[in-house]
């Protein structure tokens, strides 16, 4: 039996048994910003725990104001596009820095760092949907802008075409599915031409194309990146940040000189 006993290196703090873990210890910037390091348990939770801070304030503070504000009879519309354009820009900040952390942590607990790779699949699944979005987007601006220049050079001559293809459509229509195809032509082309009361309204200007295309395709990085990152949330905490020993370090000094000469996380 080791005559040593295990003295606390923290008083306030008496779960510690590794210095490495004392808060003072933990350099923010290379936990932040240096992906080749290793950080302990400790200070992978912290930095964790101040980037789910940062997502959770951008989600529920911007939102939350414009709910007050609208209840209260003011305009929270402001609020809200702030909060729609912040969130993707956060969530790629943060998500790139989580990508370190946990790189620095894995590297620490003797784990492979390509493990990192994984709170960025939410990301980049955001991204392609923000992409394929925002092209879609794009063509339907480029043809909404061509239809309105259209219909500022010759309204008249525009209403015109317009009612030759709605005729031309509902006679197909009439032709391939009877009266019933023609009834359904005829209640897609009620609203008239564009510019009338179906359609989108070319007296109107239309609004900027990147504003018109952010604010289309801005919201797919919420709904995926925001629900997909929870679960990631849940692997970091649950295995990321408690390997190898799951909650119980080696004791101080251990029961052995291998174990008393060998870094606590080492395998």
């Amino acid at each position: 039996m080791s005559d040593t006993t295990d003295t606390a290196i923290d008083p306030k703090r008496p779960w510690l048994t590794d210095e490495r873990e004392l808060p003072e210890r933990m350099n923010w910037l290379q936990t932040l910003f240096d992906p080749t390091g290793e950080s302990p348990r400790l200070h992978f939770t912290r930095a964790w725990t101040l980037l789910f801070a940062l997502q959770a304030m951008i989600i529920v503070v911007p939102f939350t104001v414009a709910l007050v504000l609208n209840l209260a009879g003011g305009d929270g519309a402001g609020v809200s596009i702030f909060g729609t354009y912040a969130t993707p820009v956060v969530f790629i900040a943060t998500t790139l820095i989580s990508y370190v952390i946990h790189s620095r942590r894995l590297n620490d607990a003797g784990k492979t760092p390509l493990l990192a790779i994984l709170p960025l699949i939410p990301l980049l699944i955001g991204f392609a949907l923000f992409t394929t979005t925002a092209m879609s987007t794009a063509k339907s601006y480029d043809k909404q802008f061509e239809m309105r220049q259209d219909y500022l050079a010759d309204p008249d001559a525009f209403r015109e075409r317009q009612r030759e293809e709605r005729e031309a459509a509902r006679a197909k229509a009439e032709a391939e599915g009877g009266g019933e195809g023609a009834q359904q032509q005829q209640q897609r082309g009620r609203g008239g031409p564009p510019g009338g009361r179906g359609g989108m309204n070319l007296d109107q200007p239309m609004a900027p194309k990147t504003e018109f295309v952010l604010k289309a395709a801005a919201p797919m990085i919420q709904n995926v990146v925001i629900p997909l990152s929870g679960l990631i949330a849940i692997w970091s905490l649950m295995w990321v940040a408690r390997v190898p020993f799951f909650g119980n370090y080696p004791p101080n000094g251990g029961a052995s000189s291998s174990v008393m000469n060998r870094r606590p996380y080492a395998s």
